[in-house]
């Protein structure tokens, strides 16, 4: 099956984060801060509430979350919702993740691997991705405001 190219915001933000990795630089940011951001997008009907169990685990360490799901590659780590704000995810593995409308202002996912995680509707305003994979990630609705996504000099930048 041949994947579809992205349209509409998902296309803009994967232009957008295409453009600050090439340019090192962060996403558009106005004067509204990470105070001011919006609400994250409350949770679909049929959607899975989040894990607290995993919550919990993935704020207490990132080393015990990524062993966690080392062992447990068959899961999709329910985090839609999730108050996340200011955590340091740097290096965690959320590849699959349901973070929809997660709270993730001014949380470090530098280096994250967040392939094909739903950040749909989830609030990243302030946050640091740089150099993490977003390769298909749905950033639908998500609001990015001052988020950094360059990858400048990084070696997944080089093609």
């Amino acid at each position: 099956m041949r994947a579809l190219p992205p349209t509409g915001l998902r296309a803009a933000a994967v232009a957008l984060a295409a453009a600050a990795c090439v340019l090192g630089t962060s996403a558009p940011s106005p004067a509204v801060t990470a105070h001011s951001a919006p609400a994250p997008a409350p949770r679909a009907a049929d959607e899975p509430p989040a894990d607290a169990a995993q919550i919990a685990m993935l704020k207490r360490s990132v080393a015990e979350w990524n062993h966690w799901r080392g062992a447990h590659r068959g899961v999709r780590p329910a985090l839609a919702g999730a108050y996340l704000h200011h955590a340091d995810l740097r290096r965690a593995d959320l590849s699959g993740a349901r973070l929809r409308g997660a709270d993730l202002r001014r949380a470090d996912l530098s280096g994250a691997d967040l392939t094909g995680a739903d950040l749909s509707g989830s609030v990243l305003a302030e946050a640091d991705l740089t150099h993490a994979d977003l390769t298909r990630a749905d950033l639908g609705g998500a609001y990015l405001d001052g988020a950094k996504l360059g990858c400048k000099g990084h070696q997944a930048c080089k093609g």
